[in-house]
């Protein structure tokens, strides 16, 4: 069996690296043994060696100082030097104690014995002096026995210290020659290894080879089409059950192709039938853009248009961003809409662009529907006509009884009772809410039929944020909100109306205000977008926002059911056109009992400037 001869070839290999390592493994675990005990103990040696001489001289200083200081300094000074002299002695023994506690050699041992020699003969020294009141008694003591006793006893610091150090320093050396000759022995027996694995692999590939370069150019010829290659069986082992398992697959493609071919016929006619049955027209673009199949609605459209391969200019470019997006394009508005002359007439069409993926999810085309909604946009134009006229014509009456109510007010024709007074003022203030109201229709209705005028000019993000947050300032502190600023420093400038965006930002900020707690927080801010153009966002952490009403939250005159704040439901509704009229987008993130998050999104005037280059 092809298993067997392979794990015979290797096992010598196997055996050379298993024993290389073991010996390795057991002698690096030897030397960490070693230099863990040596070269720990020695470095807490040298370290206790440094700190028994600094506590050492820190002794000796007060002991010096008394004794050349004169009689009365003396009497004054020896209280301090006492308790100088305990505080390093204690120090000293407990490094002594640290020390002591590190393995030792015999040698060592006895070093340790004069060490502890000298030592107490240094602290009893030193305290016989400084307990002692006679001068003459004390220079006797510390000519005859301190100084003898500190020499001897620096004198064997610094020996514990040099040993110490060079202990470790010889470990070093010695564990440096271990791992050399651990290393050539390891690229020895790698090199032992090698030669054997390579006279294995030449044996081999006679026996391997072979078999498999008939199945790779089997494989290729199936590949190419040409099922009926077969491969020679000239083995019983694993590779000749490979070649076999090939031969069957063959035979088995052979009859899938002869059953399948009816059956892929039969489907793409029926894929035709249903298309055709589809009144609206249907394009089919393939990955580079290009039209490979159409409905007979399309047919027509094309040939209407004088299509040859490609949808139009503006259809073409939303489909080659859907192929890079890989995202549908599903618009719900008319200002998506295409129009063609045809006939003399003229029609309106919706796209819809779905993306089409094979079972590994990858990208091979999109689906256009093109929707006639050329009723549906008369239908629109005539209810934006209304609402304009009917707005326009309610002004005239409204503002005559505003004037009337106005007057009655400022008791320009009589006096009024309380009651009366409660009333107009009731009506006045009705009257006031209906012609904001009708305003707000006409600016709705100038911005969905494109002709607000723009009047754009280059701000900064940050002077718009802090314009803004002055306005509603007084707002957020009536109800004790904490109005939180963020702006990056890096945005370019944004080309804005700066009126109407002001419009745009009061409205989210003044929404955001009017549904957060008292006391809680409003953060207002410009960031960078993930396609690098200026995002502002106003962030609130009030109710929410219930997931299903969040995709008509700017629909006009939509209220979320269950509020209790008063309002037309307009604001959004201009918001969201005052955005689309600069050319950017608008949405909103919201979590129920968490808050909402209000954004629109405009681009810097550094992309505009290279879309202009592009454009000229």
């Amino acid at each position: 069996m092809l298993r067997t001869r392979l794990f015979l070839s290797l096992v010598p290999f196997v055996v050379i690296l298993l024993a290389i390592g073991i010996y390795a493994i057991v002698l690096f675990s030897r030397i960490t043994a070693n230099v863990d005990v040596n070269v720990t103990g020695n470095y807490r040696s040298v370290i206790a060696a440094k700190e028994m001489t600094y506590a050492l001289d820190r002794m000796w200083d007060p002991v010096k100082n008394l004794l050349l200081d004169d009689p009365q300094a003396n009497r004054a000074s020896k209280g301090l030097g006492k308790s100088i002299f305990e505080q390093n002695r204690k120090a000293f023994e407990e490094s002594l104690a640290i020390h002591l506690g590190n393995p030792k050699t015999a040698a060592a041992q006895a070093a340790d014995l004069r060490l502890k020699v000298f030592y107490e003969a240094f602290r009893d020294a030193g305290r016989n002096i400084l307990s002692h009141t006679n001068h003459n008694t004390q220079v006797q003591v510390y000519q005859r026995n301190l100084i003898p006793a500190h020499d001897g006893l620096f004198s064997e610091l610094e020996k514990i210290h040099n040993e110490n150090q060079n202990a470790i320093l010889a470990t070093t050396q010695n564990v440096k020659k271990i791992s050399t000759y651990v290393t050539q022995l390891m690229i020895i027996g790698m090199l032992i290894a090698l030669v054997i694995a390579s006279y294995a692999c030449f044996h081999l590939a006679r026996s391997i080879l072979q078999p498999i370069q008939a199945l790779t150019r089997a494989t290729h010829e199936l590949g190419e089409g040409n099922l009926d290659q077969l491969v020679p069986v000239t083995t019983r082992d694993e590779l000749g059950d490979l070649a076999e398992s090939f031969n069957k697959m063959a035979a088995r493609l052979r009859a899938y192709r002869e059953t399948t071919a009816e059956k892929i016929i039969r489907l793409h006619k029926t894929m035709e039938s249903t298309l055709a049955t589809f009144p609206d027209p249907i394009f089919v673009l393939n990955k580079e853009g290009r039209i490979e199949l159409m409905n007979p609605a399309a047919m027509d459209l094309a040939e209407d248009l004088d299509l040859k391969n490609e949808l139009p200019e503006r259809l073409q470019k939303t489909a080659r961003k859907a192929l890079a997006d890989g995202e549908s394009f599903l618009p719900n508005s008319f200002k998506e809409v295409v129009h063609f002359r045809l006939g003399g007439d003229e029609r309106f069409y919706l796209p819809r662009i779905l993306p089409m993926r094979n079972e590994d999810e990858d990208l091979f085309g999109v689906a256009i529907v093109l929707y006639d909604v050329t009723r549906f946009r008369l239908l629109d134009d005539a209810k934006t006509n209304l609402v304009a006229t009917v707005s326009h014509e309610i002004r005239t009456p409204l503002t005559s009884v505003r004037m009337v109510l106005h007057l009655l007010l400022e008791k320009t024709v009589g006096v009024l009772t309380p009651k009366q007074s409660e009333l107009i003022e009731t009506a006045r203030d009705d009257s006031e809410r209906l012609l904001r109201i009708l305003n707000d229709l006409l600016d709705l209705t100038r911005l969905e039929q494109g002709n607000s005028d723009l009047y754009k000019e280059k701000t900064s993000p940050a002077e718009l944020v802090r314009h803004i947050n002055d306005i509603v300032h007084d707002a957020a502190a009536a109800r004790e909100l904490n109005l939180v600023c963020e702006v990056d420093p890096e945005l370019p400038l944004v080309w804005v109306d700066r009126q109407r965006i002001d419009h745009v930002f009061t409205n989210l900020l003044n929404n955001a205000i009017k549904y957060s707690p008292i006391g809680s927080r409003v953060i207002f801010s410009a960031r960078w977008s993930d396609d690098f153009d200026v995002q502002f966002i106003v962030r609130d952490f009030g109710p929410g926002i219930p997931e299903e009403y969040q995709d008509h939250i700017f629909d006009r005159f939509y209220r979320v059911p269950g509020q209790t704040k008063t309002g037309a439901g307009l604001g959004l509704s201009i918001a969201r056109e005052i955005v689309i009229a600069h050319g950017g987008r608008i949405g909103v993130r919201s979590w129920p009992g968490q808050g909402s998050e209000f954004y629109f999104i405009l681009s810097g005037m550094e992309k505009e400037e290279i879309q202009l280059e592009k454009v000229f």
